[in-house]
């Protein structure tokens, strides 16, 4: 990596923690909203002894409760597509503060473009309205099963709400994914749209993973990977670009540009030695993990970046660097993540 590159990798790798964090608010909002969902579901079904269910009333009764389930999905998808515009919009500023502070005049995509970030974006080849419409119909066969299981059988409500809390639970864990998934996704498509903006300075991408005992097989070997702007593989790459990071459901990789050596740009200067990369604490590699990443920064930006409780966990070697990224107990809102 150039010197270039490996401050705006440094800054980009500050960037992700703190998207880390914005997940963990997102996913908060999802939780209340799914527990509401939860004790409304319930209520619907407590309003009868499952005795007293027909087949009439079972099928009125999951035809409510299938729109409940719809609606609140509904409310969890418009608010976090709200935010993921706010994001796309702050990512795209960022990388034009980045590059402004390394001595660049970009050029940033325009407002269309970057709505069209997230209208367009795709999570494993899908739109993620589809996403949720797949879980919030899964969730409805689910309950329905459960629910004509339980009156089958003759059960009490309390033995029908305890067959129905193993599939809220799942629920709840796939909307999480989904959530972080969305925010990694739009947060890379907007980052790559004044990569490819500044095509003059920038001739390609490279991939960092957070490797870690949980980084998937994928990631691990596509970490380093290298690409034009146009995703054709540069030397030294295979694998193909197939639109750039999250690869998979809760992946954490990121993309960071590739600018253009002082010959590329016609400049007769001496290039700066490779695999180095400037901090306040010096040179450190440039094929640094998160964990790695953090050790470097000061014991302020610790505490700025994981919350003071969980930065001197970090330190003391407490924590593990999958409880690190969680960031479920130091949460990020969007209006926050903006004056970053």
């Amino acid at each position: 990596m150039l010197k270039a590159d490996l401050i705006i990798a440094d800054k980009i790798l500050t960037n992700g923690i703190n998207l880390f964090r914005l997940s963990a608010s997102e996913r908060k909002k999802a939780l209340k909203l799914l527990e509401q969902m939860q004790k409304e579901l319930i209520a619907n079904l407590a309003y009868k002894e499952l005795s007293t269910y027909s087949k009439a009333k079972t099928k009125t009764l999951l035809t409510q409760s299938n729109a409940i389930i719809s609606d609140y999905y509904n409310k969890i998808q418009s608010g976090l597509d709200e935010t993921l515009s706010g994001l796309a919009q702050q990512q795209v500023d960022k990388i034009g503060q980045i590059l402004t502070d390394i001595g660049l005049s970009p050029s940033l995509p325009t407002q269309n473009m970057i709505q069209s970030i997230v209208s367009d974006a795709l999570i494993t080849g899908s739109p993620l309205s589809d996403w949720w419409t797949k879980q919030s119909e899964g969730l409805q066969f689910n309950f329905a099963s459960q629910v004509r299981q339980s009156i089958t059988q003759g059960e009490t409500i309390t033995q029908a709400i305890k067959r129905i809390a193993p599939i809220m639970d799942v629920s709840k864990r796939n909307a999480f994914a989904l959530v972080n998934t969305a925010v990694q996704q739009v947060a890379n498509d907007a980052r790559l749209a004044p990569f490819k903006q500044n095509d003059n300075v920038i001739k390609g991408v490279e991939q960092l993973s957070t490797l870690d005992s949980h980084t998937s097989d994928i990631c691990m070997a596509y970490s380093g990977a290298q690409w034009d702007l146009e995703g054709e593989p540069l030397p030294g790459t295979t694998l193909p670009f197939n639109g750039g990071p999250p690869r998979h459901v809760n992946c954490r990789s990121v993309l960071v540009p590739i600018t253009k050596t002082y010959k590329e740009l016609g400049i007769d200067i001496e290039e700066p030695a490779p695999g180095q990369r400037a901090s306040d604490e010096g040179p450190i590699s440039a094929t640094i993990t998160f964990d790695e990443f953090l050790k470097h920064k000061t014991v302020d930006e610790q505490d700025a970046m994981l919350g003071k409780g969980r930065a001197q966990l970090f330190r003391d070697g407490k924590i593990t660097l999958r409880d690190l990224l969680d960031q479920s107990g130091n949460p990020l809102t969007l209006k926050e993540l903006q004056k970053l």
